[in-house]
């Protein structure tokens, strides 16, 4: 019977200082992007309601492609932040291996 060994190697004190600081790095970045998904459908509501008050429907319609392009950017901005914290923890997993 053969029997496969890994060499489990301990982090050094420098290996998880970094892990630490990315883990911190990550969780600045959910505060972050809790605070874009607020900011987001605050605006939403904020657009919404200015379409649904207007009378001119050149203005509704200029409100509402407003709307839209706002509402790229912010998925833009979310998902950028998503990105950000994939990437760390991606980090943290080579620093592990």
């Amino acid at each position: 019977m053969l029997f496969l060994y890994t060499v489990i190697m301990a982090l050094t004190q420098n290996e998880k200082d970094q892990i630490t600081r990315y883990k911190i790095q990550i969780e600045g970045y959910r505060k972050e992007l809790d605070n874009l998904k607020k900011v987001k459908k605050q605006k939403s509501e904020y657009w919404s309601n200015l379409v649904k008050i207007t009378k001119d429907a050149n203005a509704k319609r200029s409100h509402r492609q407003s709307k839209l392009s706002w509402m790229n950017s912010m998925d833009k901005s979310i998902d950028s932040k998503k990105q950000q914290i994939e990437r760390i923890k991606e980090n943290i997993s080579k620093i592990k291996k």
